[in-house]
């Protein structure tokens, strides 16, 4: 039914996450199987690029070598949560005993599932790997050799797997362009997947709908629609939304999914997070950038010049369309956004003109739900025909109903169809919630106690939390929790979208329901989410046994008191969470107290999370935690954490960021897996314990803003999986060490050595052989602090010097064989930038004010060098202060917009690598809105990069700067270049307040010859 207003919700090619054949969670959208010798950095490396431009989620193994044959772990799982393979099959693809093992799982997950294989030859004749001839006949007859009874089976399988794939639909490479090739293998794997919805639980039977939708929604109106899909509970809005961009998303130029918005709100600055996420997804970043707000303010103004699809899913709220979507004028032309709801009156008040009433299924439709739930493959329907249509009678065209009735009744016998159906029918009328609860009450008989223990944790507690963290948290009591989500998942009882968990309200409501009725005492209940119940337990001491897990939200009450007897008797309590909601209060006030000695149930304790605890010390029995996995106390009062005050021999995850009277940590020993350690912004920390040193399975580590702690322990260099370290912030500047700002071994100092000056004996850091991201920003960093040894972090990908003091970086930073991108912004004092890695894609050089122009990476001439010789398949960017277009930039022009108006026949040649652009701007002094964004726009591609705004207090510097990036022409084979007859490159500057002006533009098309 259509009326004035609309809404919808949706997901992009990369972002959906569904389940095809009830077995694997689906990771990637595409497999990309190849011999790296091959095609790693030609073909494969382009077809890569171009699929990932196309926001298709890729897997690519990036190892270069592979010893023996067997598959690594991460390739089989990356193999089963795959939706397509793709195998290029190369001159030297039969070499790899390697690849033929990958192609052999591929083509048995292919066997299982029916998931599409898209083989594509190249440069070698299909029917040579068909029959094992040619370059794939001599390593067979070497494989051959000597090979025993098991090694021949194995033969024998890879031999079928290239004969069964040989046959396959694909494409055959020799003499064409490849980049036409490209194009058209991209547009076969988007056509296949579009005729796929990749969503889960979406129904065919809602085709009829959507396309009823589609034709009513006017695409190709140059006006910004707001439409509303709204309807009760379990009707399938979010399905249908979801299809909705599937069908329509690739003619827009950004697309965001904002899923659960009812829920995710509520969390602690859950709007902001939304809001970022979607202006994160319609400037489509490059790299694993932080999107900072310094204040509250509407980012979306900043994107009105886009053609956008912005999906808002369950809105329960006003305020939640007016911070996210308040006006039309925020977005460009022709775009749309989509609300769904079950208030119609919310799409009224916020004046959205075009709706769309979702009503429940009839004949055939609901027919053809319930049965794709109810029927397994070949039964017969002859039996059971007229159960199937009191069934289907009984759930009365609701979606949800329809396949929560029908997975139930998927594997019953005829008998146990009319005895279930007897059961249920005896509430007539209307579905309404009584009946989903008969359906779930007799669903759970047939479940084993455990999966009843998942879905009512799921229901009450972990509801959109990442499986992982869930599946850690309830496993560990004779049984898997995983295999659990399974089974509820299979009964259509939760879903799993981006690794998290979702359970539907309707669904929620009526297992938070079953769980009051376990006892009309509240102590006496399983789990305690309710906050009047919460704070009647706790504060008249009416805890039992029976309770097994407590989650409150903080923002909900002004304080919670109670004596240290609350909890005495909940001896099985196994999840304790006292959180902030989103809600403006106080971080840092203490909300719950406590008298006397607190003593927590511990005994199974696996979760605790207590925002402001009010002690300064650990509960007394703390030595008794055997049990916890993870422990969060954000904004306490803890002081000193001694090492007989606790015992953690599971724990895996320490949060104890913004507790500002933290002065030392002394017991790291008793917690041996911690994997996650966070004190950021523990201000009054002094010390950090030598026995961090024995922390060997400690990969990230959080010190940001600790600005009083002198220096870390010499065990620091022993941790050897560590892979990303902040110490941001960190050290006052009269008291840097001199090597490594802190990372200095305090024990290696003389005693008369002070903070500016001394010989030292440099810290050997070679020991950090993981680290993957290291932040060093505002240490105060000067020359000679860094130790040669420094540039041995053979790891090392994201490297952040930002707002230090040196005037030279070393030259050893070339030694960084897989750094991807280099923070330097506010370093004011820094004169040069050395040559850098080849695998470096982006150097953030604002504000570098003192950089001399003679500097290597302001030579503009090395920059092009660069492009041509050493990195022509990798993007490049850099900002840097100054207004120097470089001169080899031929088109270039005053103003936002420059554009090659006829481009030679030939343009997109082979030795054509790509395109250059840059371009001027200035800013007014003014503290940034959010983390600044560069835009460039070439035709219909577009690309964008974050920077760092440095300190966050200070205002951006008044300059001119300039950015300077290159695309390789992979990344623009989607957009078929071939087919321009000129470019236009726009550009635009985000986040750093309204007065800020580009001022000139340029752009280049880069060759390999001149």
């Amino acid at each position: 039914m259509i009326s004035s207003g609309i809404a919808s919700s949706s997901t992009t090619a990369s972002a959906a996450t569904c389940v095809l054949d009830g077995s694997y969670d689906i990771l990637y959208d595409v497999f990309l199987s190849f011999r790296g010798e091959d095609t790693r950095k030609s073909f494969a490396d382009h077809l890569y690029t171009a699929l990932n431009g196309k926001r298709i989620h890729t897997f690519r193994d990036e190892e270069e070598i592979r010893m023996g044959e067997a598959l690594a772990p991460a390739i089989s799982k990356a193999i089963k949560g795959s939706r397509v393979f793709v195998v290029i099959f190369s001159k030297n693809f039969a070499d790899s005993g390697w690849c033929l093992n990958e192609l052999d799982e591929i083509m048995e997950c292919r066997r299982k599932t029916g998931r599409i294989v898209y083989p594509i030859f190249y440069h070698v004749d299909p029917s040579h790997v068909r029959k094992q001839e040619g370059d794939y006949g001599t390593p067979f007859s070497l494989y051959e050799e000597n090979a025993d009874k098991e090694k021949m089976a194995k033969i024998k399988r890879w031999k079928a797997a290239l004969r069964e794939a040989s046959e396959l639909k694909g494409k055959h490479v020799e003499e064409q362009h490849e980049s036409v090739v490209i194009k058209e293998v991209i547009k076969e794997i988007w056509d296949e997947m579009a005729s796929k919805p990749f969503i889960m639980d979406c129904p065919s039977t809602n085709e009829f709908i959507l396309k009823d939708l589609v034709k009513f929604m006017n695409i190709q109106s140059e006006d910004v629609h707001m439409i509303g899909i709204y309807g009760e509970d379990g009707l399938g809005k979010t399905a249908i939304a979801q299809a909705i961009c599937n069908e329509i998303s690739s003619q827009f130029e950004g697309c965001s999914f904002l899923a659960n918005i009812r829920k995710v709100s509520k969390e602690y600055f859950g709007l902001q997070r939304l809001q970022e996420q979607l202006f994160r997804d319609i400037l489509v970043l490059r790299g694993n950038r932080e999107i900072i707000f310094h204040r509250r303010n509407d980012v979306i103004k900043q994107i009105c010049c886009r053609k956008v699809l912005i999906i808002l899913d369950d809105v329960d709220e006003l305020e939640q369309l007016q911070f996210l979507a308040r006006e039309s004028n925020w977005f460009g032309k022709g775009s749309m956004i989509i609300i769904t709801c079950t208030d119609k009156e919310i799409l009224t008040r916020h004046s959205v003109k075009l709706s769309y009433e979702l009503t429940k299924l009839k004949n055939p439709e609901d027919v053809r739900l319930f049965t794709q739930h109810a029927i397994s493959k070949g039964r017969s329907l002859c039996n059971i025909h007229k159960l199937l249509e009191r069934a289907i009678d009984y759930c009365c065209g609701l979606p949800l109903a329809l396949k929560v009735v029908g997975t139930f009744l998927k594997t019953k016998t005829r008998e146990q169809w009319e005895k279930a159906l007897v059961c249920l029918e005896r509430h007539q009328g209307e579905f309404n919630k009584k009946n989903l609860e008969d359906v779930l009450r007799l669903s759970f008989e047939e479940l084993r106690d455990n999966e009843k223990d998942v879905f009512f944790d799921v229901a009450c507690f972990f509801n959109g939390e990442h499986i992982n963290f869930v599946t850690k948290i309830l496993d560990g009591r004779g049984f898997s929790a995983k295999d659990g989500i399974q089974v509820l998942r299979d009964r259509c009882l939760l879903t799993i979208s981006d690794q998290k968990l979702w359970m539907h309200n309707s669904i929620q409501d009526v297992g938070r329901e079953m769980v009051r009725q376990e006892n009309k005492k509240e102590g006496k209940r399983s789990r305690l989410w309710d906050h009047d119940n919460v704070e009647y337990v706790l504060t008249h001491n009416k805890g039992t046994d029976a309770i097994e897990g407590i989650v409150l939200d903080l923002s909900e009450l002004n304080q919670l008191q109670f004596t240290t007897e609350a909890f005495a008797k909940m001896t099985e309590l196994r999840v304790l969470k006292f959180f902030m909601g989103c809600k403006n209060v106080c971080e840092e006030s203490c909300k719950v107290l406590f008298s006397g000695d607190l003593e927590l149930p511990v005994s199974d304790l696996r979760y605790l999370h207590w925002h402001g605890y009010p002690s300064d010390s650990f509960p007394s029995n703390f030595l008794k935690a055997d049990a916890l996995l993870e422990l969060h106390m954000r904004y306490s009062c803890l002081k000193h954490l001694k090492e007989d005050e606790g015992c953690f021999p599971k724990l895996t995850v320490l949060d104890l960021s913004h507790s500002r009277n933290l002065v030392k940590i002394s017991n790291f020993s008793t917690m041996p897996k911690l994997e996650k350690l966070i004190l950021e912004g523990c201000t009054s920390l002094l010390e950090i314990d030598s026995s961090i040193g024995d922390l060997n399975k400690l990969i990230f580590l959080n010190l940001n803003g600790c600005k009083n702690l002198d220096s870390l322990p010499s065990s620091f260099c022993k941790l050897k999986f560590l892979e990303t370290l902040i110490v941001s912030g960190c050290f006052r500047p009269e008291e840097v060490p001199v090597d490594l700002a802190g990372l200095q071994i305090s024990g290696n100092l003389p005693e008369n050595r002070t903070a500016t000056g001394g010989s030292t004996s440099q810290v050997s850091l070679f020991g950090l052989c993981s680290l993957r991201e290291l932040d060093l920003s505002d240490c105060h960093l000067s020359d000679g602090v860094i130790p040669s040894d420094f540039w041995r972090l053979s790891s090392l990908e994201r490297l952040n010097l930002s707002g230090n003091d040196f005037t030279v970086i070393p030259e050893g930073i070339a030694q960084l064989s897989k750094l991807s991108f280099l923070q330097l912004g506010y370093c004011q004092r820094l004169l040069g930038i050395p040559n850098l890695p080849s695998t470096v894609q982006e150097v953030d050089a604002h504000v570098c004010s003192s950089l001399r122009p003679s500097s290597n990476f302001r030579d503009a001439t090395t920059i092009l060098w660069r492009i041509q010789n050493l990195a022509p398949n990798n993007e490049f960017c850099i900002l840097l202060p100054g207004s120097g277009i470089p001169d080899w930039f031929g088109d270039r022009k005053m103003g936002c917009s420059v554009a090659i108006e006829k481009l030679p026949p030939e343009w997109h040649q082979v030795n054509f690598l790509g395109f250059a652009v840059c371009f001027v701007f200035a800013s007014e002094h003014e503290i940034p809105e959010h983390t600044p964004v560069v835009s460039c726009k070439i035709n219909d591609f577009r690309f964008s990069y974050a920077f760092s705004c440095g300190r966050g207090e200070n205002e951006f510097v008044e300059s001119d700067h300039l950015w300077l990036a290159y695309q390789p022409r992979a990344r623009v084979e989607n957009f078929h270049p071939y087919d321009w007859t000129q470019i236009k490159a726009s550009f635009e500057v985000f986040g750093i307040g309204t007065r800020n002006k580009v001022k000139e533009c340029a752009i280049s098309l880069i060759y390999a010859d001149r």
